[in-house]
């Protein structure tokens, strides 16, 4: 495996300060769910917008140098989505992976942290989701209300605009469907610059969906634009996970 440039591990970086060990607000919750050993993927990922280089992203209080220890060994990290406005048809919200199931990938932490412009990149909000087993396909656009896959009636989240995010295979329930399989989550609402609140909207067949709220219409003028990076990650005790990081920038 070729060594990563310093770029890609300062991102690596800031997104492991995303999830819950380091969120922009204390986690609920307790300890993540149960490790296990790490399938592969069976294809590649793939975005509607083609291949993007990482960009420069901001630092938080992580240093580059934890992603190298043996409890914290960065795998892969790359952007999936570059910066768009995700309901362009010409350039939609959407990232393939070809996952073999079972297992069915399993939520097990979401983050949520802001993080200020520097140098060319704008400020943003991100809100990360870590599964188990592989990274899951996934589509997100703005939509006018957050409706439950179940039973079609709206899903209550703070925000004048919101961001759903459908995840496919996925879901955010043990395997047996008794209990949640996630660990740790922030609190309701966010209070973030750009992200307000997020909400479950359905978890059924293996699609899991959320709604992000924004403190804008989704919809409207200026457009705001969305990123999605990925990173794959080595942690204590050998156990695999795999975030995809949704970005939504504050201007």
């Amino acid at each position: 495996m070729a060594p990563y440039s310093k770029l890609t591990v300062l991102m690596a970086a800031v997104l492991l300060a995303t999830v819950p060990a380091g969120c922009g607000r204390p986690g609920a919750g307790g300890a993540p769910g149960p490790a296990g050993p790490a399938p592969t993927l069976s294809g590649t990922a793939s975005a509607s917008a083609g291949p993007s280089s990482p960009a420069p992203v901001p630092s938080s209080s992580s240093s580059p140098a934890a992603t190298a220890t043996a409890s914290n060994r960065v795998v892969s990290a790359s952007v999936a989505y570059p910066w768009h406005w995700p309901n362009d048809p010409a350039r939609p919200g959407a990232v393939r992976h070809d996952v073999a199931v079972p297992p069915v990938p399993a939520l097990v932490a979401i983050g949520a942290a802001s993080h200020p412009a520097s140098g060319s990149q704008p400020a943003f909000d991100r809100m990360s989701f870590t599964f188990t087993a592989a990274l899951p396909g996934y589509r997100f656009a703005f939509v006018d209300q957050l409706v439950g896959d179940a039973g079609g009636r709206p899903v209550p989240i703070a925000g004048r605009g919101v961001l759903r995010v459908i995840f496919q295979p996925a879901q955010a329930h043990t395997a047996d469907g008794t209990a949640s399989s996630i660990g740790t989550q922030p609190r309701r609402p966010l209070h973030l610059t750009r992200m307000v609140d997020y909400a479950a909207a359905g978890d059924f067949e293996g699609v899991l969906t959320y709604g992000i709220g924004i403190d804008r219409p989704g919809q409207g003028n200026p457009q705001p634009r969305v990123r999605a990076y990925e990173v794959v990650r080595i942690g204590a005790g050998g156990r695999t996970t795999y975030t995809v990081a949704i970005d939504i920038a504050w201007r």
